[in-house]
């Protein structure tokens, strides 16, 4: 069964739909998946005012995008409680993707991303996240 493990980044939890606003979202040719946006701070562990991002997610085999609204609809309400990052163990979307026969599975991540309008299910070999104002591991 899936697990879902909310992220802790540099300005804490990330948690609810107002959260991470998205300004730009970028797929490059070396296979990265780059967003930038702003963070409310309020919606952290550490209370900040708005927060600059940019989260790179590295090695990308697979993404989809789906209309928050329309997620909840397949995913259920839950959620939006929770965390808007997290990584999904068990994830029965990484385990029957049909992986390149030179690639190992065991190298890859399934992330999710929820942003205000929509969210990102995203399989990656890792994630870098900078966020401005706050002070990096």
């Amino acid at each position: 069964m899936e697990k879902v493990i909310p992220i802790e980044t540099a300005a804490g939890l990330l948690q609810g739909r107002d959260c991470i606003f998205l300004d730009t979202c970028l797929q490059n040719d070396l296979n990265d998946l780059i967003f930038k946006g702003t963070i409310n701070g309020a919606l952290t562990d550490q209370a900040r005012e708005w927060l600059p991002y940019q989260l790179t997610f590295r090695g990308v085999l697979a993404y989809f995008s789906c209309e928050l609204d329309t997620y909840q609809n397949l995913a259920g309400k839950d959620f939006l409680d929770g965390s808007s990052f997290d990584l999904i163990r068990e994830s029965k979307w990484l385990r029957t993707l049909p992986i390149r026969n030179d690639y190992d599975q065991n190298d890859y991540r399934h992330y999710r991303l929820l942003t205000y309008d929509v969210v990102y299910n995203i399989i990656a070999r890792s994630y870098d996240l900078m966020i401005s104002g706050t002070e990096q591991p």
